[in-house]
């Protein structure tokens, strides 16, 4: 008897236990998660794309002598920077003063016997004929003595444009044709920045709004372009090439050469897209997904189609989304789905951290 006591005791020592525990797991369930909850925001309807860029001079010129001779003089070297304007290089003018100082004797003395012939005429002294070949000669020497000075005057040679010398092809004291180049130059009248965009930008070209670059190297600011021209043609790899305008007096760093990268702003053509923060999204099996917050209190998960972000910890949404519906954003990978949460109650903006 004492034995079928003692039994019965535990038994139900042991059901007592049970109740208590299965009280527990019901409490468990019972507890409602605070999660952090935000309305999705509008993107802004520009869209900002970027491509590799080059920068490139505004052409290469070839400084040549009008004529030939002997070089009496170089005044510039490879890299140095010269005015338009500037003594590049001199020629041995000898043989070319010789010249003038014939044609000027010559001048001299044809356009005194000319003067002659004319006086006779105006006396109505001489023929016709004789006047006519008097200032046809004239003429001539004329012509003579000023392509002699020209051609003294061309034994200097001149920078057309301001730039840098890019190579120097000649030392002094070589013997030149004209027309043979002695140096080559950079134009740096204005850089042109290249860049190739895809087909689709290209037939939506007028969308975009500004062009500007950044050379990270140089500086992490944006300076700005303007539009030059567009290809008419495709490259072989299907790509428009842009020609852009800027001001080196502006970049005084920048140099033929460099690397930029180029940014487009696009007015988008399509409705207004979503974004939602960073926080909001999570991966699985490779599909993104974000957790909505329903009007009965629970969530649940929705997949979306993300896109570029916008710059402040926020990334558009494509597809999933529409504007003013509620997301969690923080704690998302914790949650299970059509799980009851309560949000949690916004900071307030004189109460920062909940100290008052």
């Amino acid at each position: 008897m004492r034995k079928l006591l003692k039994n019965s005791v535990t038994y139900l020592f042991c059901l007592v236990l049970l109740a208590g525990c299965s009280g527990n797991k019901n409490g468990q369930n019972r507890i409602v998660r605070k999660v952090k909850i935000e309305p999705v925001q509008q993107a802004d309807s520009i869209v900002v794309r970027s491509y590799p860029g080059i920068i490139r001079e505004a052409g290469e010129v070839n400084l040549a002598f009008r004529v030939a001779g002997p070089i009496q003089k170089i005044w510039v070297k490879e890299g140095d920077y010269v005015n338009a304007g500037q003594v590049i290089a001199q020629m041995d003018t000898r043989d070319y003063e010789v010249q003038l100082a014939a044609a000027q004797a010559q001048y001299e003395q044809v356009k005194a016997e000319a003067d002659r012939v004319i006086e006779l005429h105006n006396r109505q002294s001489v023929a016709g004929n004789d006047y006519d070949k008097a200032v046809s000669g004239l003429k001539m020497v004329e012509a003579k003595l000023k392509n002699a000075k020209d051609q003294l005057n061309d034994t200097k040679l001149t920078a057309p444009v301001s730039g840098y010398i890019q190579k120097v092809n000649f030392v002094e004291n070589e013997l030149v044709d004209a027309g043979m180049p002695l140096a080559s130059m950079i134009n740096v009248g204005h850089y042109q920045v290249e860049v190739e965009i895809p087909v689709s930008l290209y037939a939506n070209r007028d969308a975009i709004i500004s062009f500007s670059a950044v050379q990270p190297t140089v500086s992490e600011e944006n300076f700005p372009l303007q539009l030059l021209s567009y290809s008419k043609k495709a490259s072989n790899n299907q790509l428009y090439k842009v020609q852009l305008y800027i001001n080196p007096a502006s970049q005084p760093k920048l140099a033929p050469g460099m690397d930029v990268q180029v940014n487009l702003q696009i007015k988008s053509n399509t409705s207004p897209l979503a974004c939602v923060p960073l926080s909001a999204l999570f991966s699985e099996e490779g599909k993104i997904y974000v957790w909505v917050y329903q009007s009965d209190g629970t969530v649940k998960k929705r997949k979306v189609i993300t896109g570029k972000l916008t710059g402040d910890g926020r990334i558009r949404v494509f597809d999933g989304l529409q504007v003013n519906e509620k997301v969690v954003v923080a704690g998302v990978n914790s949650l299970n789905e059509n799980e009851q949460v309560q949000p949690l109650a916004p900071v307030s903006e004189t109460n920062v951290g909940g100290l008052l």
